[in-house]
């Protein structure tokens, strides 16, 4: 029998290496687990007809397309009987659930629930074992935290059987970790506290619906005790120009739009809105209040001009809590509304901040295209031209009023209000109103500007 203090067996077959990376560390923080890592069936199949010490899991990522598939699945069916065999599938076809409906040891799992259900199934399969991992600290593999952008958390190096000698002080760039000094060494892991292995897991999950999409993905880790902008930056990920977010801040922003919805119903006048916003303007909430001030001013100006029709306000109750989302990560940004806002203070930002900014429009666009099936069509026009102006000096196009859309027209004012109602001082909607008429004064603007001067009077 096997010592309690060894560890298990474990075959990994996936042709991504960032997935078996991840899945290593999974299994070895669960289980007393010694993974092997494949990257194709033929050398699973290889490997599994040399092998004296059957494994007592495998975590077969399934390619329906691959010559070898049902020369291996055959053989775990074969001579695998007492194998746990997890198989990660996000979509089957019919003939491959054909192939494997008769394994009865076969667990299939989610690619996208990984790696919470494999925790919960190797919990399972061996809760009557010895082999649940109880250990305080829990090892990490070298490439896996290569893979990692920021731990901020303490790691070990372990001196003999029980000694652990603290290597990397949380808080520390990651940049500062010698991986090749421990590589020529001869060190494969290094370790984490227990606890700590478990939060890695759980971000892990929260972001793997983006690893599943994009390539050279590195898992952002923040902690709770991180400024905001930190946390943001775990939801809101930028890779290779694309944006993404995870799962859980989705539903967060899917339920803010369905209280900003209920609130929009109510019946306001604007001045007991501005009233409200000009009483609790907070620096720390900025974000917040300008989503909702952008949303209750456009759903203002539409009800003006009897445009109130379920589609007109959804699409701008969308596009206001998303048009700036991607600025979450630096708030200060959502103070500015015209490229020359943000050319007069080019000194005090710096050129990764000047893209952010620049590029929010058209980042948001393709966030709601991506992510929220449930926004009106035309919802992620509305976000992409909100920094448009009628004179051709906006961006990202830089549209003229002829080729801007009433709706975009009406949002775009809303916007430009919203922000300069909360970055000044002594505002009102008369000053607004003042200052702005030449700046709108084209086509579908001007409708919307008197819209917005009855709503003064209201």
């Amino acid at each position: 029998m096997t010592e309690i203090n060894q560890h298990l067996p474990f075959l990994v077959v996936s042709s991504s290496p960032q997935l078996r990376k991840i899945l290593k560390f999974v299994l070895e923080s669960t289980i007393r687990a010694d993974v092997t890592e494949l990257e194709s069936e033929e050398k699973a199949l290889l490997f599994l007809k040399n092998l004296s010490i059957t494994p007592s899991m495998i975590v077969y990522d399934y390619t329906p397309n691959s010559f070898l598939v049902e020369d291996f699945v055959g053989y775990l069916k074969d001579n695998s009987k007492g194998v746990r065999i997890v198989i990660l599938v996000d979509s089957i076809r019919e003939e491959g659930r054909d192939l494997l409906k008769n394994i009865p040891q076969i667990k299939l799992i989610k690619e996208s629930d990984l790696p919470n259900e494999l925790i919960k199934e190797a919990q399972v399969f061996f809760q009557n074992s010895s082999y649940i991992n109880q250990d305080e600290y829990r090892r990490i593999d070298m490439d896996f935290l290569s893979i990692l952008d920021g731990i901020n958390k303490d790691l070990f190096i372990k001196l003999g059987q029980e000694k652990f000698v603290k290597v990397f002080n949380e808080n520390e760039s990651m940049s500062t970790l010698d991986y090749k000094k421990y590589r020529d060494k001869g060190i494969q892991y290094l370790y984490l506290h227990r606890d700590t292995a478990l939060w890695v897991s759980e971000q892990i999950q929260k972001q793997m619906n983006i690893f599943l999409k994009a390539s050279h993905f590195k898992f952002v880790l923040r902690s709770a005790d991180e400024t905001p902008e930190k946390r943001f930056e775990q939801k809101i990920l930028r890779i290779e120009e694309e944006v993404h977010i995870d799962n859980d801040f989705r539903l967060t922003i899917e339920k803010a739009i369905e209280n900003v919805k209920a609130t929009v119903e109510k019946e306001k006048r604007v001045q007991t809105i501005l009233s409200s916003f000009k009483e609790n303007k907070r620096d720390y909430a900025f974000f917040t209040q300008k989503m909702n001030l952008t949303c209750l001013i456009s759903c203002l100006l539409a009800k003006e001009l009897d445009w109130m029709s379920k589609t007109t306000i959804d699409k701008l109750v969308y596009a206001s809590v998303l048009g700036d989302i991607t600025l979450a990560v630096k708030p200060h940004l959502m103070q500015f509304h015209r490229l020359s806002d943000i050319e007069k203070s080019k000194q005090h930002i710096t050129d990764e901040e000047r893209k952010i900014f620049i590029t929010h429009p058209q980042d948001a666009s393709q966030l709601i295209k991506r992510y929220f099936s449930s926004a009106p069509s035309d919802t992620d026009n509305l976000a992409l031209q909100h920094h448009e102006m009628p004179d051709g000096s906006g961006f990202p196009a830089g549209l003229k009023a002829d080729k801007i859309s009433p709706l975009s027209a009406l949002f775009i004012v809303a916007n430009d209000f919203a922000t300069y109602y909360l970055t000044e001082e002594d505002t009102s909607l008369d000053e607004f109103l003042l200052r702005s008429q030449a700046r709108y004064d084209f086509m579908n603007f001007r409708k919307i500007m008197k819209s917005l001067e009855k709503l003064r009077r209201k």
